[in-house]
């Protein structure tokens, strides 16, 4: 995807032509490698994203529903991350409400790197949502931000970073400046993350704030009892005793 003769429009439209039949091929390599050859556009033509938005979109986040490979989900949220990058909120269309929902029923998945992308695109879509999306995306955040609370200790070191940047972006849409404030002062900067101190000071200002969420938060965190992970089950345990 990187020759100059893409840039050229007929040559453009005939390989988009090829990878858009060939992500719906029967072999999941070749599926794959469609989806991946569709995020590369960014590389070898990245004027061309935006006017392709939408083909780009469809293909990419229906590819987030292939039942039968991880690895074809998997490229196609390397794909995402790479054209949304490109992208501004209201080239996203009616495609974010989709794709916001998607990205979130892999914050949970058992496979790391489906967990990692979910929580970098979730990151990135924070990062776009700026005024058409952002009361719809605001509720995203609240149905989520206890899922991103608990996996800033997943059992992956690497990914409880990825959370830990993406629940960093996150924070301003849950309304709540002074929990925000006493969050910041946890995530901001490099410092080590002290989890059990963070959810003392959660549980603290959300007694005050607004109980209403404090229960939900306690609603959500009791669901992780019956996690697969030992440590996920460990940390639900923990927040639901700060109640």
């Amino acid at each position: 995807m990187s020759d100059p003769m893409l840039r050229e429009k007929k040559f453009l439209k005939s390989v988009l032509s090829i990878l858009e039949e060939r992500s719906q091929d029967r072999n999941s390599i070749v599926r794959q490698m469609a989806v991946r050859g569709l995020g590369n556009l960014v590389y070898g033509a990245p004027e061309k994203v935006k006017k392709h938005k939408k083909f780009l979109l469809d293909i990419l986040i229906g590819a987030l529903h292939d039942i039968f490979s991880s690895e074809v989900i998997g490229e196609s949220m390397k794909a995402l991350a790479k054209v949304l990058k490109e992208l501004k909120e209201k080239d996203i269309g009616s495609s974010f409400k989709d794709l916001t929902q998607q990205i979130r029923t892999y914050f949970d998945d058992e496979d790391d790197a489906l967990r990692s992308m979910a929580f970098v695109l979730f990151g990135i879509l924070a990062r776009l949502t700026k005024r058409k999306w952002k009361t719809y995306f605001a509720d995203q955040v609240k149905k989520s931000w206890v899922t991103l609370l608990l996996h800033l200790q997943d059992p992956n070191p690497e990914i409880s970073m990825e959370c830990r940047a993406t629940f960093h972006l996150c924070l301003p849409f849950l309304g709540l400046k002074r929990l925000q404030s006493a969050i910041n002062e946890h995530l901001g900067g490099t410092a080590e993350l002290k989890p059990e101190e963070l959810q003392v000071d959660i549980c603290r200002h959300l007694a005050k704030e607004n109980a209403e969420l404090l229960e939900k938060l306690y609603q959500t965190t009791i669901t992780y009892f019956y996690s697969s992970w030992e440590e996920i089950r460990a940390v639900a345990a923990n927040l639901a005793a700060y109640r």
